[in-house]
C-alpha cells in the first residue's frame, strides 16, 4: 500500500513538472442557425426562396488544439492545428482539409514570434476590428468575395513573423512559397501590416499581394478567385490593402474600414463590342443575338475577367444595451471597376442582436439585405446567388457555443 502511494506521488510530481514546462489546450466553437434567403437563382434561371440550416455564419465552426513548451532562456515552442467543419452536415470545411483553418508550428521569445505552415495574414487581424468581427462570414462576400482578406484567408507554405508588443503596436510579415521548381516567383505571396490597440482605440493597416502559380502549389488559398486573368505564372495577380479603426465610446463601439483590391491581369474580352459591353444589355432577356454571351464568361462580376479593381467602405456600431445584450449594425458599399465598362456598385445593410446565455453560449438574430447596380449580385452566400436580380435578403437566427 505504501509503495503504491509512493509511486502515485512520484507520478504526480513528474506530471506536475511536465505541465509546468508545456501546455496543450483543446478548444472550439459550434455555430448553427436557421435561415431564410429569398431570390436564389434556380436551374431554370428563375428565383425562389430557401429555408435552410446554416453552419458558421457568425463564427466558423471549428475544433482546434494549441500548445506551447518552455525551452528555457525566454524561448517557447508553439503550435496550433485547427479543423473547420459544417455542423449541418458534419463535413470538413475548407474543401475537406483535415486542418483547413490553420496548421502551424513556431518559436516565440523576446524577439517576437516566428510561425511556419498554413496560416492567416495580418489583414484578418485588422478585419476583426470592424464588421467581420461582429457579423463574421455574413459580410465576407460584400467585401469583394473576401479578396480583401478581412474575413480570414489562408496562406499555404508560409512563414509569418509577429513582432513583440511595443506599447500597443504589433507588426507582422508573411511570405508564402509557391514551391514550383525553377520558378521562385510562381505562386508566391507576401504581406505586411501593423495593428495598434491601446485602451478604447484600435487602428490597423495592412497590405497583401499574390502571384499566379500552379493551382496545386500557389500559396494564396484564395488565388483562384483572383489569378484568373491572361497572365503567366509569376505575374502579380492580386494587390490589396485595408485601413481600419474602431473606438469604444462607453457602451458603443464605432468602427470603420476602407479596403481596395486591384487585379492587375484583368483585360477586356477579345470579342469586345461597345454595343454589348454594358450591364443594362447584359440582363436583357429578349436579346437573342448568338454573339451576345458575356454572362457565360462572368463579365460584370467581382473577380470576373473584366473586373480590374474594387473598393469597400464598411462602417458600423456595436451597442451593449445590457450586460448580456448587444445590438449590432453595419453597412458596406463596394464599388467595382470594369475594363471598358461602367462601374458597378454593391450595398449591404446588416442589423442584428446577440444575447449571451452564459460566458460560452450566445444566441443571435441577423437580417441582411444586399443590392447591386450595373453588375451581378454576389449573393449573401456562395450557394445563394440571385443571378441578374438586383437585391437579396437573408435572415438567420442561431446559437454559438464555444469551449
Amino acid at each position: 500500500m505504501k509503495k503504491s502511494i509512493l509511486a502515485l506521488a512520484v507520478l504526480a510530481a513528474f506530471a506536475g513538472a511536465a505541465h509546468a514546462q508545456s501546455t496543450v489546450t483543446v478548444y472550439g466553437a459550434v455555430d448553427a442557425s436557421l435561415s431564410y434567403t429569398n431570390k436564389i437563382i434556380t436551374s431554370g434561371k428563375e428565383t425562389g426562396g430557401q429555408v435552410a440550416l446554416d453552419s458558421g455564419l457568425m463564427k466558423g465552426s471549428r475544433l482546434g488544439i494549441k500548445g506551447s513548451e518552455d525551452l528555457g532562456g525566454g524561448l517557447k515552442a508553439v503550435f496550433n492545428i485547427e479543423n473547420g467543419f459544417n455542423v449541418d452536415t458534419g463535413e470538413a470545411g475548407q474543401k475537406g482539409l483535415l486542418w483547413g483553418r490553420q496548421a502551424f508550428v513556431g518559436v516565440s521569445g523576446n524577439f517576437g514570434t516566428i510561425l511556419a505552415g498554413r496560416q492567416k495574414d495580418v489583414l484578418d487581424d485588422i478585419g476583426g476590428i470592424t464588421s467581420p468581427g461582429d457579423f463574421g462570414g455574413g459580410v465576407s462576400r460584400i467585401h469583394s468575395l473576401n479578396l480583401d482578406r478581412t474575413n480570414g484567408e489562408r496562406v499555404n507554405n508560409s512563414i509569418r513573423y509577429n513582432s513583440p508588443d511595443f506599447n500597443g503596436f504589433t507588426g507582422s510579415l508573411i511570405y508564402g512559397f509557391g514551391e514550383e521548381a525553377g520558378r521562385t516567383g510562381s505562386g508566391q505571396s507576401f504581406g505586411l501590416g501593423g495593428l495598434y490597440a491601446n485602451g478604447p482605440l484600435n487602428v490597423g493597416l495592412g497590405y497583401f499581394q499574390s502571384k499566379m502559380g500552379d493551382s496545386k502549389n500557389a500559396s494564396d488559398v484564395n488565388g483562384a478567385a483572383a489569378c484568373n486573368g491572361p497572365g503567366k505564372n509569376g505575374d502579380t495577380c492580386l494587390k490589396t490593402w485595408t485601413l481600419a479603426a474602431s473606438y469604444q465610446f462607453g457602451p458603443a463601439k464605432v468602427y470603420g474600414s476602407y479596403s481596395r483590391v486591384k487585379l492587375p491581369l484583368t483585360a477586356a474580352r477579345p470579342d469586345y463590342n461597345p454595343k454589348d459591353y454594358n450591364f443594362a444589355m447584359l440582363v436583357d432577356p429578349k436579346r437573342k443575338d448568338p454573339a451576345y454571351k458575356p454572362a457565360e464568361k462572368a463579365d460584370f462580376a467581382i473577380g470576373g475577367p473584366n473586373n480590374e479593381s474594387s473598393q469597400t467602405l464598411d462602417v458600423g456600431v456595436n451597442y451593449k444595451l445590457l450586460p448580456a445584450l448587444s445590438l449590432i449594425s453595419s453597412v458596406q458599399l463596394t464599388s467595382a471597376k470594369f475594363v471598358k465598362g461602367s462601374n458597378g456598385r454593391l450595398v449591404q445593410l446588416n442589423l442584428g442582436a446577440k444575447y449571451d446565455l452564459s460566458k460560452r453560449t450566445t444566441t443571435y438574430a441577423v437580417l441582411r439585405n444586399l443590392r447591386s447596380n450595373d453588375m451581378y449580385n454576389v449573393g449573401t452566400a456562395s450557394d445563394r446567388i440571385p443571378g441578374a436580380n438586383r437585391s437579396q435578403t437573408g435572415l438567420n437566427a442561431g446559437m454559438i457555443h464555444s469551449f
